[in-house]
């Protein structure tokens, strides 16, 4: 073999190397990306089980919210510890996105017997994961997703004994029953926040 065939073999082998390793690169960063993911969409699961028990166990022997909202959740200590992160005056989601509560209504004539709770800044990943999240064992009502920082109160008057039907036509929210089986295409149009962290999903517990 020449000398010019061989320059030219090591030159192709040393830019298939170099491809190889820019898409090694590439797969790295992004299984770490999705590991990243996940360790925040557990974390979000994790926080917003421990803060709905904390509230349904504080209002256990009322059938009323009063004038349940973020200040009196701070007051009465309900938000769990690890929510509050070092450098933020108010509690985060393990995305850094905020979290607010407020008082909701259970039927028509009681709108002060449930109460709603947002996470906000999440990733359209992070939305669409807990948007599908099976809350029932906690009496969740319905559950809504956005593409925009959303605070709690827009699920006000979806009721614990609204059809389904009647909820999925309004402003993409859905009925908690059954959710985890809600198709890849509803939740990504609700969790539309594809080039930030922008998304909100809203929880509505009775």
């Amino acid at each position: 073999m020449s000398g010019e065939k061989k320059q030219n073999v090591r030159m192709i082998f040393k830019v298939g190397a170099f491809l190889a390793f820019i898409m090694l690169g590439y797969l790295g960063i992004r299984s770490y990306k999705r590991s990243v993911e996940k360790l925040k969409i557990n974390k979000c699961t994790e926080e917003i089980i421990s803060l709905v028990k904390n509230i349904q166990e504080a209002y256990f022997s009322s059938t009323d919210y009063g004038e349940f909202d973020y200040k009196t959740a701070e007051r009465m200590k309900l938000f769990p510890s690890n929510m509050k992160r070092e450098g933020f005056r108010e509690v985060t989601n393990a995305y850094m996105g905020g979290v607010d509560v407020y008082y909701s209504s259970l039927t028509p004539d009681r709108n002060r017997s449930a109460f709603e709770v947002s996470f906000q800044g999440l990733s359209q990943m992070g939305c669409m994961a807990l948007l599908r999240l099976d809350l029932s064992n906690l009496n969740a009502i319905a559950v809504a997703g956005f593409a925009t920082p959303t605070p709690s109160g827009v699920l006000d008057e979806i009721y614990v004994d609204t059809k389904p039907e009647e909820i999925k036509d309004r402003g993409r929210k859905f009925i908690a029953r059954g959710i985890m089986y809600l198709s890849d295409e509803k939740a990504e149009n609700a969790c539309a926040c594809k080039s930030k962290d922008e998304c909100s999903v809203i929880w509505k517990f009775k």
